[in-house]
């Protein structure tokens, strides 16, 4: 489903992070780190995700 947005390298990064932060089972909220893309207009942008309880 995920492949419909085009994503830069298949969302390979995506993937391996959230299988890190325990996959299904992550609950990690993701924060913005910058007002600005990574690159001008490709829409992607660097989230940081915290894994403090909750």
């Amino acid at each position: 489903m995920y492949l419909r947005f085009e994503p830069e390298g298949i969302f390979g990064h995506y993937l391996m992070m959230s299988g890190a932060l325990g996959g299904r089972d992550c609950r990690a909220r993701g924060r913005m780190m910058s007002n600005d893309e990574n690159a001008a207009g490709t829409g992607q942008a660097h989230v940081w995700f915290d894994l403090g309880s909750g």
